[in-house]
This record gives C-alpha cells, structure tokens and sequence, in this order.
C-alpha cells in the first residue's frame, strides 16, 4: 500500500513539474507577500523619522486674542511654540487649511484669570487634516502643564499644600526590550507565513479533486487496483509538499528582507537569524498539514475547479482572525489558546520574533490538534470519494 501511495505521489509530482506555469506562479506568492511586507516596514520606518523630524522643528501655534493671557503665551514661548496672531474667521480658515489649527481665547480670559476664575479655552482644528495631529498632542500637552502649574500656585497662596489636588502621582516606566519593541514592526510577519501555508497551493488543490472530477479523470483514477484513501494520501502529500516548499521560500525571502529593512533607523534591534526562522518553519508544518487537508474537503464538494478556487480564497480569513486578536490583545493569553489551531502558533511565532520562551507542551499541544484535526478531515474526503454523487456529480 505505501508503494501505491509512492507511486500517486510521483505520478502528481511529474504533473506539477510539467505544468511550470502553475509551478511559478505559486512561487510569486512568497515573493508578493514579502514585497508587500519590506514596503510596509520601510513606510512605517519613514513615517517614524519623518514624525521625529516635525516633532524636533518649532510648533507653530496660531491664536485669536492671545493678549488676554500673556502669561500662557511666555509659558509656551519657552517651550519652543512658536506664536502666531491672527484675526478673522478663524473656522473658515482652518475648515480652507489656510491654518492648521487655531487657540481661541475669549475676551473676558484676562478678568478670569486674574480673579481666580475658570477660564475656557477653544482649539479648533480639522480631525481629517491627520498632518497636524503631532503638533496638537504638543500643544496640548503645553497647555495642561501651565494650567497644572498655575493650580499649584493658586492653592500655594491659600496656604494649601497642592499634594491634596494630585493625590496620585504616575510615572511611566517602559521595560520593553528592543526585541519586544521591534515587533510591532514585525506584527504581520506571522500573518503572511501562515497565509502562506492557507494559500500556497490551492490551485493544484483544486486541480486534483474538482478539476480531474470536471475532466472526467478522477474515475479512471478510481478504478484502478489502489485503494482511494491510499490515492487521496499520495495526491495530499503532493500538495503538503509544495505548500511547505512555499513556506520554506516565504522565510528564505524574510532572512533576506530583516537585513534589508533598516530597523536600527528607529532605534529598534530586531534579532532574527537562520535559527529562528528554521524554528518557526517547524512551528507552521502541522498549520500547512491542516491546511491542505481543508483544501482537499473544499475541493471535494465543489462542483468545478473555478468554485473550488473561489471557496479556498476564502480560506485567508483564518489566519486574519488570529492576526487582529493578536494585534489588538497583545499580552493576552489563556491555557485554551494552544489548543486553538492557527491562534496557537501564531502566539508561538509572535514569541520567537520577540525572543521570549515557548513552551515545548504548547507547541506539542498545538501541532497535535492541527494534524489531528486535518487527519479527520482528510478522512471525511476520502468517504466522499466512495460517493456516486460527488465522483460523478449526480
């Protein structure tokens, strides 16, 4: 029987090395996704630099009636916020991005201020105009501090200690290390391996089951003396192979992109070498072995090879799910996770970017439940194989 499966799976293997066409196309994915990646980290890179590069120029901040509070105006002057008076319709002007933004200070500020009273202050800007967002968090900023400075003093000169107004005091304390910060450049580096393994070979996939069915080969392939789950297996490993073939270019292109993308530019170390990569290829095997399980029970009820290429890519959505929880829940983690398939290694691979400990019993954990997983569904496509129905489509 394992000489049988040998021979179906050469037989499958001879006919994707003549079929070149295919076989380059499914190469050009590794080299789409990690292009995309490279172009995505390069843009985050310069957005990076160029928001410090605003941030270290002088803040420009334009004011209507900034002679009622010369005292906040010398406060921001020395903090390198640049005046600048205007005069007119200040909301025409920001609504015409004639001016970024505006501080309006109304007439009676001075008299307020000088009583003690509460005075109200008006930022007006365009939350769309996303330019000016840096400068507005500075000035802001600005302005909280001389308002908390000034409460200060005014409750110094009752003769009240000003610990009572700030019973609390925080202070921010970032132990992250530049590995772990070097992961929020690499947060999709998890999502495009796996989408790898999901969608690396779905063509052959869909060639082997729906489109030999449509051709009207799959028949002759079942009556001859093997039997059809020996037959289902040596197809199965054909694509397994290829989509780890995928895989292995996928992280053979990402070994030469994390030289190529200049994380040190942003103060970032990102230390993935040959070792790490080989571990995360070991951790996406058993996804790739779900995966082509799935694509062969999508195959097997399609009614041609066009609607079982159109239901496979549908498939992306799998590892999209674990991607937004991870980006969305960083250091969220339950036991039931690893048994979890996809979520499972995708926390497993986020773990070694960020260079932290993976347990050996959630790895195990993991790959056990995906290949048990895909075992039974590879089981469930050999029965249809058995069927009048899905063999001849009646």
């Amino acid at each position: 029987m394992f000489n049988n499966m040998l021979t179906v799976f050469k037989k499958e293997w001879r006919d994707t090395l003549r079929d070149m066409r295919s076989l380059r196309m499914i190469l050009l994915m590794p080299i789409y996704l990690v292009g995309v990646y490279t172009a995505t980290s390069f843009f985050l890179i310069h957005s990076s630099l160029s928001s410090r590069a605003t941030t270290n120029d002088p803040i420009s901040l334009s004011v209507a009636g900034a002679n009622q509070l010369p005292e906040l105006f010398s406060f921001l002057e020395e903090r390198g916020v640049k005046i600048q008076l205007v005069e007119g319709d200040v909301y025409q002007q920001v609504e015409k991005n004639q001016l970024d933004y505006v501080l309006i200070i109304p007439a009676d500020a001075g008299d307020k201020y000088r009583a003690g009273e509460r005075v109200d202050l008006s930022l007006v800007f365009d939350a769309t105009n996303t330019k000016v967002q840096g400068g507005l968090d500075f000035v802001r900023k600005q302005i909280r501090a001389w308002n908390h400075v000034i409460g200060n003093l005014r409750l110094m000169v009752r003769g009240i200690d000003p610990a009572i107004s700030d019973p609390v005091s925080l202070n921010d304390i970032n132990i992250a290390s530049d590995q772990k910060m070097g992961f929020f450049v690499m947060a999709t580096v998890p999502f495009f391996l796996l989408m790898a393994s999901f969608l690396g070979s779905v063509g052959f996939s869909a060639d082997m089951l729906a489109g030999e069915r449509e051709r009207r080969s799959l028949e002759s392939l079942l009556i001859t003396p093997v039997a059809s789950h020996w037959l289902l297996i040596g197809k199965w490993l054909n694509t397994f192979s290829l989509t780890l073939m995928v895989v292995l270019v996928n992280i053979a292109l990402l070994l030469v992109a994390f030289q190529i993308i200049p994380f040190k530019e942003i103060g970032m170390k990102v230390d993935v070498g040959v070792i790490k990569l080989l571990g995360i290829f070991l951790v996406v095997i058993p996804v790739a072995a779900f995966a082509t399980c799935l694509q062969f029970l999508i195959s097997i009820f399609a009614r041609s090879f066009k609607d079982a290429q159109t239901y496979m890519g549908l498939m992306v959505f799998i590892p999209m799910v674990p991607l937004i929880f991870t980006l969305t829940n960083p250091s969220s983690f339950a036991e039931w996770f690893i048994w979890v398939p996809v979520l499972s290694q995708q926390i497993a691979i986020k773990n070694i970017l960020i260079g932290e400990s993976v347990g050996i019993n959630s790895l195990v954990i993991g790959a056990a439940v995906s290949v048990v997983l895909g075992a039974l569904l590879l089981v469930i496509t050999a029965k249809q194989l058995r069927k009048p129905k899905i063999v001849y489509g009646i």
